[in-house]
């Protein structure tokens, strides 16, 4: 008789990917889902040692527990493979699987399955490495993760919702996304709108109608518009002054990730990030994309020849750049994974084919016809323009226009969603050539308030603020939604009075919790965590801390240094009030220097002569209103400011120049410019 044969036993989370996985495999393996997490903390306790920080896992219901002994079983001596998602999530799931397996499989492995696909689930299970050598520190950054936020929403929600009264919820990060969402609706309601004029004239030549702007695309002033307008009416003609004709290229964006796919099917589609997510998942267990959880840009080789020998096939050579295009990813971890793409390299009726034959739905195909496009325009060509700028004298004022003709439309054969060039079409115009002027228009318009995020501008918000991950941005919205802090309005999110009531409460007592850098810190913290090189104690440590501090943390050393120079100017003992942030308030309103610095007067006094503003007795003797005034008189100086020829050179070469005519916003971005060429230094 011969050597009875090794089982081979896959664990998966999802059983429809153990259904695409097992038809891979064959007879020789079986292939079981532990149906998403099958351990977590309890649900009705905090489930950690506090002083240990140690976490009490439970088994989370009856099916995990049979599912459970079901494996356990099967994987009595046999060759155990581990192919949960490759992330920290997927990790997690897998590190309890194989604690609670150690001690019966014959061996375990771990396999990292980035696409459902046959080649690549053979060859992953082929080098699958044993579960030991991995990197056990993705376990710690889950157990940091999921402990520290355990900690900080058992501590905080139950103090926030007794001092503020009703049920209300902290969360580490899902509460700053509500601050976001907060600020930006009082700075909605705190805007004043301004109005601005915009001057036009139409032109023609030959057949040919187009738009020209006044140089000053907006002015402020009522007067001085009206004034050019009244010049220019009776005026017929228009002489070129300028024609200048350039080519114009626009590259490609690169390939998706998780953030990129939630915004741009957010605002192409009018998706939720958690139903792309969804979709995605289906996508990617169904073998028709990579996994969709990934901060990375990168493709893989193979997948890149095979992209490209697609172009060439399907668009011809002239559609191939002679080099494959790289792109770089944000963070340098990210490259172990790859961005989101197709994995089978058919064009959209082939896709579309595949999503029928799995059983998906029209909402699956829409997504992965957005990632089919971003993937193959990815490695295309770029588009070029021939965009002519002309300049206009039209009774001794200044007139300007653009209009751009696509010459090759590169990838944009495939992608043509975001970066619309202006397609007005102009006449050939020549220097010194006399137009027809057959109309002017001046329009009144209002400034108009920042808008309120979408679901998809909140993800890049995130993403760029470092909170959140790949596999936290959908969930931290779903959350926020859920808990009502936000509701829906039209396409965008609108906080409710609870969020007020919370972000206010919070702010005055657990800043910490709310503030973004520190957000940002803790993710990076974890991701230090991961590499093995911070302890997740620590993290929890810190955390724990903070929350039972309480109010302590409102005064801060801002405030107190402050009162503590106000106490020694008025030989006073304020060391009994240092904590109390009602009392050191009452003390600093009662004990604040009133009068303003020589510095603020002698600065005051210059800005006077500049604007010729009048600068009154009252407001040199007062610090409040004499702030006031230099804030206004600041306005009043930027409205005459002229930027020097370096100033404006710094613009243009950083493609500022539209900030030209904008001397307040360019001088602030100037400053912010110098100081980060300082810190470089």
């Amino acid at each position: 008789m011969g050597e009875k044969k090794t089982k081979k036993i896959v664990i998966v989370e999802s059983p429809k990917k153990a259904r695409e996985i097992q038809k891979f495999l064959g007879k020789d393996f079986s292939v079981k889902a532990t149906i998403g997490h099958f351990k977590d903390l309890p649900e009705k306790e905090m489930g950690v040692d506090l002083k240990t920080f140690k976490p009490k896992f439970v088994i989370k219901s009856q099916n995990h527990k049979k599912m459970l002994s079901e494996v356990k079983k099967l994987a009595e001596n046999a060759e155990v493979y581990i192919a949960t998602d490759p992330d920290r999530e997927g990790y997690a799931i897998g590190y309890f699987m194989y604690d609670e397996l150690k001690r019966k499989a014959k061996e375990i492995k771990r396999a990292e399955f980035h696409e459902i696909t046959e080649k690549h689930v053979k060859d992953i299970i082929k080098k699958a490495p044993k579960f030991e050598e991995t990197n056990f520190g993705l376990f710690d950054a889950f157990l940091g993760r999921r402990v520290g936020d355990r900690i900080v929403g058992y501590t905080l929600s139950p103090i926030a919702s007794k001092e503020i009264g009703g049920r209300f919820s902290v969360g580490r990060v899902q509460s700053p996304a509500v601050r976001l969402i907060v600020e930006r609706e009082r700075e909605i309601q705190q805007f004043k709108p301004t109005p601005y004029y915009v001057l036009t004239v139409q032109l023609k030549k030959n057949n040919t109608e187009f738009t020209a702007y006044y140089e000053k695309q907006r002015l402020e002033d009522k007067d001085i518009a009206e004034k050019i307008y009244e010049e220019i009416k009776p005026v017929k003609e228009a002489v070129v002054k300028d024609v200048k004709k350039k080519e114009v290229k626009q590259s490609p964006k690169p390939p998706f990730t998780t953030s990129s796919l939630q915004q741009t099917a957010n605002t192409q589609l009018r998706f939720a990030p958690e139903k792309t997510m969804m979709l995605a998942q289906d996508l990617f267990e169904n073998g028709l994309i990579t996994y969709h959880r990934t901060d990375s840009v990168r493709i893989s080789k193979e997948a890149l020849t095979k992209i490209r020998k697609f172009i060439e096939n399907s668009f011809g050579k002239e559609y191939l750049p002679a080099k494959t295009r790289v792109y770089k990813s944000k963070n340098t971890q990210a490259d172990a994974h790859e961005a989101i793409r197709i994995t089978n390299f058919v064009d959209l009726e082939g896709q579309k084919k595949l999503v029928q034959e799995k059983g998906l739905t029209e909402d699956h195909f829409k997504l992965l016809k957005l990632i089919y496009q971003r993937t193959i325009a990815s490695q295309m060509k770029d588009a070029v323009y021939d965009r002519t700028t002309a300049v206009f004298d039209i009774g001794g004022y200044t007139f300007k226009t653009t209009g751009s003709i696509l010459k090759f439309d590169g990838y944009k054969r495939v992608y043509n969603i975001e970066d619309k060039e202006s397609s007005q079409k102009l006449p050939p115009l020549e220097k010194g050539e006399i137009l027809e002027k057959i109309d002017q228009k001046l329009e009144e318009k209002w400034t108009k308030p920042p808008g309120r995020y979408t679901e998809g501008s909140l993800v890049r918000k995130l993403e760029e603020l470092g909170i959140g991950r790949p596999s936290t941005y959908a969930t931290i919205i779903k959350t926020i939604k859920e808990r009502g802090y936000v509701v829906k309005e039209g396409g965008s999110l609108r906080p409710t009075e609870a969020a007020y009531h919370l972000i206010d409460y919070l702010s005055n007592k657990y800043n910490w919790v709310i503030d973004y850098d520190f957000t940002k810190k803790m993710e990076d913290f974890l991701d230090a965590v991961e590499e093995k090189k911070k302890d997740w104690k620590e993290f929890v440590k810190e955390l724990y801390q903070k929350s039972t501090e309480g109010s302590r943390n409102v005064v801060s050393k801002k405030m107190k240094d402050y009162a503590l120079d106000l106490a020694r100017k008025h030989g006073k003992d304020i060391s009994d009030i240092l904590d109390n942030p009602e009392e050191l308030k009452k003390f600093i309103d009662t004990h604040k220097e009133t009068k303003p610095t020589e510095k603020q007067i002698a600065y005051a006094k210059s800005l006077a002569e500049k604007t010729g503003l009048e600068l009154t007795e009252d407001i040199l003797e007062n610090k409040e209103k004499i702030k006031r005034w230099i804030n206004k008189a600041k306005k009043e100086a930027m409205k005459s400011y002229q930027l020097s020829e370096k100033q404006k050179a710094v613009l243009v070469k950083n493609g500022k120049g539209d900030l030209i005519d904008k001397p307040e916003k360019a001088l602030k971005w100037l400053e912010n410019y110098f100081r980060k060429r300082r810190r470089k230094k």
